[in-house]
């Protein structure tokens, strides 16, 4: 039978707490105190005993006293920094920073009590200081062998190790000493990550399980024991390379689940490790429920048990009745009030990477009304960053699902996330531009009343992240396309005045939506001509921007062009950073364009279908497409409708600095609305009345050697094209008659001259041959 001390109440004594120590008031302790130090007792810390017998007389000194009041006035004050949550320092910092344990070193004196485990001998509360200090300063009483106060200082400076046994039996014990003694083992280690380092497999199993086991509800238990127990299991799952460690956690949670194994945990079958941690998490305001929600996520979290518990191939009996307990639980913590919201933070976590691994989980959630769950969060919880991001995470993946974007999208969510856009946080702007990314895409939004919505957006235009950039103008793109009432209220906000902002000082791209020529884009395209700087930053991108931003140049050009026909004016002279005005760059851009989307056109034929390498090629080949097309009808139009000087500056350019034919260029695999904007570029520079004076048309055929017959093979199903060709034709035609008749009448002119010059000599022989009489 264990020896027990005397009894506190035999002897009247009170406890002695941290916060009721008196250094005034003699010790109650029963132990008589030595006159001289212990042998075991170092030098050093023999004065700093309170309990240390006064060598002259019994009664206190005025400088002993003052010391004493010291340091209980220091002990009050740590006490109170404990119980209002202190972070203790380093244990190896404390022996240089505080004064030794009173309690260690009158135990070091009692050289009858080396073998003492419990706190019989005094008469010390020991519920009372924070757990963590309480652990590191009560090192002599919870060793089983105690030699000084230095390792009351510091834990890792003990002369001997508990054994696998003795930790599993101290954890298994029902005594908070025996439990502290186990956790003062396997803290350090578990803090450096080096459990499995230490011991190994067999060794570390039972360690495991044990600690596990701590964690079945008992009759009376420490919730400070509990948290110590959540954060040794946590440091131990948490780095990268402990497959061990996981493995054991695996096992466990199979032999829990298993409802015919033999195991001495003290819970229904079947059951699980999750449902240990569960049951824990879900008593609030309790020492360990943050605690407990950590490791809960990183048991579902971690790449190792999303494999191996998710994922969609684990569909057994068991593991479908884990995943549903696990959801149920992390929607219920969502909709509890109480519930902190870190803890939040972990359930959303839970739910965004299961519900991408497993399809069954995400039907799970999404029957357990999760979406209204988000929407409420993202209403109610503008100030938490840390709940807000991952919940956006979440709502973007489930809303890839147009059902559920459309069920978001109804209940007032896009309104809701717009409302976030003045959140001071980029990470978070980035993931909520993202999802309304999506859910402007939804059909169901043209229904929404956007307008606020879409001010908060246009306001987001001129920030220096790219990224917002880009997201904030997408949205605006897709919101405003199918609903005519949007554009207009992006008119009226002046979004294009942002966009040639961004475009100016920032040196990215707008994005512009196709749209019909209704009121709002004829009104966008006047701002933009009307804008000084529009000309000079849109000749800037399409001359040196990448293909994407050349082609998105191109059409903002050509569509306020077409619109407002003085937007034209202020590239007559103005030329880009290469020296080039607009008609010579987008010849240029045009063949260019022109060869890689033959390039394309090779790689898309090349590439399996619905293939990555399938996609980058047909999207590099819609870009080129675009910038083709798109090029020569600008030309064309400049050609025809606008400044004289634009055809002059093109004549030049094809006929003496770069010959070029534009016949030679027509490819029989040309698109149809390449071929179409091409073949009315040859009109279109070929019907000038310079071009038709000068039979340009003919010129440009007679050097390609191409046939009226062979244009003919141009020939689609497509009548306008037919109509291009036949004009072609005809026009060539004409102008080879006006050239044979130029021809001919040269012809006769020359034989004219040529007669002329003939008869001149004949007249000039016969008056030589004349003699003329003195």
């Amino acid at each position: 039978m264990e020896e027990r001390g005397p009894d506190i109440e035999e002897y009247g004594s009170q406890p002695c707490t941290p916060l009721s120590f008196d250094p005034m008031l003699p010790s109650t302790s029963r132990v008589a105190t030595p006159v001289r130090p212990s042998s075991t007792m170092s030098a050093r810390q023999a004065p700093a005993s309170p309990f240390r017998a006064q060598p002259q007389n019994m009664e206190l000194s005025n400088s002993r006293v003052h010391e004493l009041r010291e340091v209980a006035a220091g002990k009050r004050l740590r006490t109170n920094d404990w119980m209002q949550g202190y972070i203790p320092p380093n244990p190896q910092q404390q022996q240089f920073q505080r004064p030794p344990s009173m309690i260690g070193s009158t135990v070091s004196n009692m050289s009858n009590l080396s073998h003492m485990t419990k706190f019989s001998a005094l008469s010390v509360n020991t519920e009372c200081g924070h757990f963590d200090n309480w652990i590191y300063q009560s090192q002599p009483a919870l060793s089983k062998v105690s030699h000084s106060s230095v390792e009351n200082q510091d834990p890792m400076k003990r002369r001997e190790r508990m054994s696998i046994p003795e930790i599993e039996q101290s954890l298994a014990s029902y005594v908070m000493s025996d439990q502290v003694a186990a956790i003062r083992e396997l803290e350090p280690l578990a803090k450096a990550e080096a459990l499995e380092t230490t011991y190994d497999k067999t060794d570390l199993a039972p360690i495991i399980n044990a600690l596990f086991e701590v964690l079945v509800p008992r009759p009376q238990e420490n919730e400070n024991v509990i948290r110590k127990v959540f954060e040794i299991l946590h440091r131990a799952a948490v780095p990268k390379h402990v497959r061990t460690t996981e493995k054991i956690f695996h096992q466990l949670n199979l032999e829990l689940m298993n409802p015919n194994s033999k195991h001495s945990f003290q819970v229904p079958r079947p059951y699980s490790i999750y449902e240990l941690v569960i049951e824990r998490a879900s008593r609030l305001d309790t020492a360990y429920d943050q605690a407990a929600m950590l490791l809960l996520a990183q048991i579902c979290c971690k790449p190792f048990f999303m494999k191996y518990v998710f994922s969609d191939n684990q569909q057994s009996p068991g593991h479908k009745r884990l995943h549903e307990v696990v959801m149920r639980f992390a929607i219920k913590n969502l909709q509890q009030q109480e519930t902190k919201r870190k803890s939040k933070g972990f359930s959303v976590s839970i739910i965004k990477n299961l519900s991408r691994r497993n399809r069954s989980i995400w039907r799970i959630v999404y029957e357990l009304h999760v979406i209204p769950i988000f929407r409420d969060i993202i209403k109610d919880e503008y100030s938490d960053e840390d709940l807000l991001w991952p919940t956006m995470q979440a709502l973007t993946m489930f809303c890839s699902n147009e059902i559920v974007g459309e069920d978001f999208v109804k209940l007032g969510g896009a309104q809701h996330l717009c409302s976030l856009l003045s959140h001071g946080s980029t990470r978070l702007l980035h993931e909520l531009l993202a999802c309304m990314q999506k859910l402007s895409l939804i059909k169901a939004i043209e229904q929404q009343d956007m307008e606020d919505s879409i001010r908060w957006v246009i306001q987001l235009v001129g920030s220096d992240d790219a990224t917002i950039v880009e997201r904030s103008t997408g949205v605006l793109r897709n919101i405003g396309q199918p609903n005519k009432q949007n554009k207009v209220v992006m008119v009226r906000n002046g979004v294009t005045a942002h966009a040639i902002a961004v475009l100016r000082t920032s040196m990215r791209s707008s994005k512009m939506a196709k749209d019909d020529n209704v009121d709002s884009a004829i009104q966008a395209c006047r701002m933009i001509s009307e804008n000084p700087d529009a000309a000079c930053v849109l000749l800037y991108f399409f001359g040196v921007g990448a293909p994407k931003c050349r082609k998105l140049a191109v059409n903002v050009m050509k569509r306020v062009i077409e619109n407002v026909p003085a937007f034209a004016e202020p590239f007559v002279d103005l030329t880009g950073t290469t020296g080039e005005t607009l008609p010579i760059l987008l010849l240029q851009r045009a063949y260019e364009s022109l060869g890689e989307w033959r390039t394309a056109v090779v790689e898309v034929m090349r590439a399996a279908p619905n293939s990555a390498e399938f996609r980058v090629a047909n999207e590099k080949r819609q870009d080129h497409e675009d910038i083709v097309w798109k090029s020569v009808s600008l030309v064309s139009n400049l050609c025809r409708n606008g400044n004289p000087r634009f055809f002059e500056r093109v004549k030049v350019e094809m006929l003496y600095t770069r010959p070029t034919n534009p016949f030679t260029s027509l490819l029989p695999e040309m698109s149809d609305v390449i071929l179409y904007e091409w073949l009315d570029f040859i009109l279109a520079i070929c019907g000038t009345e310079w071009s038709l004076q000068n039979c340009l048309m003919y010129h440009f055929l007679k050097q390609a050697k191409i046939t009226h017959e062979y244009l003919l093979h141009y020939r689609r199903p497509n009548p306008q094209i037919c109509d291009k060709i036949n004009n072609i034709i005809e026009t060539g035609m004409r102008q080879q008659q006006q050239h044979n008749q130029l021809e001919q009448m040269a012809m006769m002119h020359a034989q004219q001259q040529q007669q002329s010059y003939q008869c001149d000599e004949r007249l000039r022989v016969d008056v030589s041959r004349v003699t003329i009489p003195i």
